[in-house]
């Protein structure tokens, strides 16, 4: 449900956007998303359509490029993806390493007529 919020702000942003350009229709909506962002792209695309219904966004479709967040090693600078992660970095051993949380959440770009 947290989506909602999140949403009527992309909704807000593009509409404006698309008014400004003098576009008749949005037809897709590109999302950056970090993977600790903790929303879901097909909850924002359906919330999206029931508020675009009569507007240039009705029938918008969402792209959504997931982020993934990183581990840092703090002794030799090495990043790994979260995913590939074991305990220690995989270059120099070490264990001071730092989980480089990705939380982005940011309208790319859209694609109108």
């Amino acid at each position: 449900m947290h989506e909602l919020a999140v949403t009527e702000y992309v909704f807000n942003l593009v509409k404006k956007q698309a008014d400004a350009a003098g576009a008749s229709h949005v037809n897709k909506i590109h999302l950056l998303m970090g993977d600790q962002c903790d929303y879901v792209p097909e909850i924002i695309e359906e919330y999206l359509q029931v508020m675009s219904e009569g507007t240039p966004l009705e029938g918008v479709k969402v792209d959504a490029e997931v982020k993934e967040s990183m581990i840092l090693c703090k002794d030799c600078g090495t990043e790994t993806s979260r995913h590939d992660f074991k305990d220690t970095c995989p270059r120099c051993g070490g264990e001071n390493l730092r989980l480089r949380r990705c939380t982005e959440f940011v309208v790319k770009n859209i694609e109108v007529c």
